[in-house]
């Protein structure tokens, strides 16, 4: 008797959509459902059942042979865009109730918790961890009561050193504990900075305890609720959390700050390992979805790690795959603005959506635009689950747009494409040269339900002269989750000269112990785990990442540090331990020397320069076959996103089935 498919299921809920990519270990099956933002389980719950139809499975017996989920977020991200988190409260250091520890007065503040329900108390440690001044009790819980009394749902500790010596944090915490016990229904949540972050910059590690208890309590309840439906299902495994620093963690041993920005991240993670599979040694991935456009740069198979990021301008301790965006996507709004038409960075979503979305949008998108100008057909939008409304999008473009400027309504939804695709294009190029990089030295992975449909569009003005394109590219947060391991990350700050190389290995076996501890709440034997370590060595303003041997062998990693770091000062030390969880592989097939002719499906009108219109051959994406060439101008469509070609534009599906599609004018040798 056959062994039975063991599945894996990866999903990513996004602002407009929830996408999945769901695998057997060999076939994949990618399913796209509208995200339900006032219930987001609803939507998670919709997207597996989506994939279990997907495999003509009963729902029970797919998660009982499913050997992992995983699901990325945009909970605690749309909870910080709308303002939505509870009223904090926030004790620091006695006269830095302004600063937070900063030069000037924190961005964070009347953003994400007011002035007001900052506390100053007064205690002191040193900056080598001495406790030069307790905290006061009556003085610490007269502060706290007064912060109740002001609203406060949860109470945030961080004082200045605490890094270096936590005792007056843990002594507020069991005062607070001691006057509001657990058990009462008035019992009072708290979270300490050194537990968030244990690093040395007293502010970014302010803010990121205050951003991370202003998402925690709903973040919670949201995946906690989608774990319970998922063993009400038939699933019995824990889920585990995508975090933005590219590896995953079960609910209960997630930071809610770690979730921040994950799609994103893990998309430039499932970049990086295409990349490494297709041999593109430098690549720019965009991620267009509904409301955001994400950029990340590959180089050399790896993503660029940022451990010191900023959100919404304001400085945190948590490491991120580093990723850049802008308001850009197919639910981008287009007004018109003292006589100039602008387009984002406001987003529709799903709720109420693209005015042809039929739910009641009455502003118009780039997915209207994109629709009337012929890059979508109304009847096979979503695999043909969901009609699109191509009056409904005319009647509001003509509205908003057409009136005001005096223009056609097709003229009008050209120029909001063009509005939207130069503004991506701007950014692709700004990064690139940022980084020093050449436009046409780089491989273009557009991604995202958006992405292969303004492709083209924006490689032409970026100066990109190469796309590859994926067939579960709409669905590639989700595909980059696929990629991802069980993994924690330790860090440490210090100031450590190299010469004492061993008081730096001195610290690694306490953060070996503690990642032993989490990982066997993750249901992992030490056998199973890995261990990468590093450090960052500093020479005047010269920094440097060296990589340490993690594996336990006594003197090992002072050795590196000797060798690699000498006369430099070491300012962190790293751990990162890992374990493997189930992944797909993409399976490469033998191209035929003489590939069928493609054959299209139907023509339509598409206007692909303003004011005209081609009759453009619509192929139907499922039916192409690796080895197959498309010239431009041309519409490939699939189930979940369409491809566009533009003329002089050519497309060769490789032998993994992806996309590669190069400018036509310098032959097939470019693709």
């Amino acid at each position: 008797m056959a062994e039975k498919a063991v599945y894996s299921i990866d999903i990513d809920i996004g602002g407009t959509f929830t996408d999945g990519f769901f695998t057997d270990g060999g076939e994949v099956r990618t399913e796209k459902v509208i995200t339900t933002p006032h219930d987001i389980t609803e939507c998670f719950m919709n997207c597996v059942a989506a994939g279990c139809a997907a495999f003509g499975v009963d729902l029970a017996e797919f998660l009982r042979r499913t050997a992992v989920v995983r699901v990325s977020t945009t909970v605690g991200t749309n909870l910080l865009v709308q303002r939505a988190g509870p009223k904090l409260g926030l004790l620091v250091t006695a006269g830095c109730e302004e600063s937070l520890y900063g030069a000037d007065r924190a961005a964070i503040l009347d953003r994400y918790i007011p002035a007001k329900m900052v506390a100053g108390v007064d205690e002191q440690v040193d900056d080598r961890g001495a406790v030069l001044r307790e905290v006061d009790e009556a003085a610490v819980l007269g502060k706290v009561r007064e912060l109740i009394r002001s609203g406060a749902r949860m109470i945030v500790t961080s004082f200045r050193n605490a890094w270096r010596n936590p005792h007056n944090e843990r002594r507020v915490r069991a005062l607070i504990l001691a006057r509001y016990p657990v058990h009462y229904l008035r019992s009072v949540p708290l979270q300490l900075g050194t537990e968030i972050a244990h690093v040395a910059d007293d502010h970014a590690r302010t803010n990121s305890a205050v951003l991370n208890a202003y998402i925690h309590g709903d973040l919670a309840r949201a995946l906690y609720r989608a774990e319970d439906k998922l063993r009400e299902a038939g699933y019995e495994r824990p889920l585990l959390v995508v975090h933005a620093s590219g590896g995953t963690a079960r609910v209960a041993k997630t930071v809610a700050l770690q979730t921040l920005q994950s799609g994103p991240a893990v998309a430039a993670q499932g970049a990086a390992y295409l990349a490494t599979l297709l041999g593109e040694r430098k690549v720019i991935e965009a991620d267009m979805g509904g409301t955001s456009f994400d950029l990340a740069i590959i180089v050399d198979g790896r993503a660029a790690f940022n451990g010191a990021p900023m959100l919404d301008d304001i400085s945190v301790a948590v490491p991120m795959i580093e990723t850049e965006s802008l308001g850009a996507g197919g639910g981008s709004i287009a007004r018109v603005d003292g006589g100039v038409l602008r387009v984002g960075p406001r987003s529709a979503g799903s709720a109420p959506g693209p005015a042809c979305y039929g739910k009641g949008g009455m502003e118009p998108t780039v997915t209207d635009a994109n629709l009337v100008l012929g890059y979508l057909d109304p009847e096979s939008f979503l695999g043909g689950r969901m009609r699109l409304d191509v009056a409904a999008a005319r009647r509001v473009i003509e509205r908003r747009i057409c009136r005001p400027l005096g223009l056609s309504i097709e003229e009008a939804a050209f120029d909001i494409r063009e509005c939207i695709d130069g503004s991506m294009a701007e950014e692709t190029r700004k990064r690139l040269l940022r980084k020093g990089l050449a436009p046409a030295d780089m491989a273009f992975f557009p991604v995202g339900g958006g992405g292969a449909v303004h492709a083209c569009a924006i490689a032409t003005r970026a100066g990109i002269e190469r796309i590859v394109a994926f067939p579960f590219g709409s669905v590639f947060s989700a595909f980059g989750g696929s990629t991802t391991n069980v993994q924690h990350i330790y860090l440490r700050t210090v100031s450590i000269r190299a010469a004492m190389a061993q008081q730096v290995e001195a610290i690694l076996p306490a953060l070996r112990e503690q990642a032993l501890l989490d990982m066997q709440g993750e249901g992992f034997s030490p056998a199973e785990i890995t261990f990468s370590g590093q450090c960052v060595a500093r020479r005047g303003d010269h920094r440097r990442v060296v990589e340490l041997p993690a594996g336990g062998r006594k003197h090992a990693a002072a050795r590196v540090i000797a060798a690699e770091a000498k006369g430099a000062t070491i300012e962190s030390v790293r751990l990162v331990a890992t374990a493997a969880v189930a992944h797909w592989t993409p399976i490469a097939s033998r191209l035929q020397r003489r590939a069928p002719v493609a054959a299209p499906r139907a023509t339509r009108s598409v206007y692909w320069e303003r004011g005209h219109t081609r009759p453009t051959p619509i192929y139907d994406r499922d039916a192409l076959t690796k080895g197959q060439v498309i010239r431009g101008p041309a519409i490939v469509e699939g189930p979940d996103t369409s491809y566009a070609i533009a003329p002089n534009w050519l497309l060769k599906i490789d032998r993994y089935g992806n996309f590669i599609v190069g400018l036509s004018s310098a032959g097939p040798a470019t693709i």
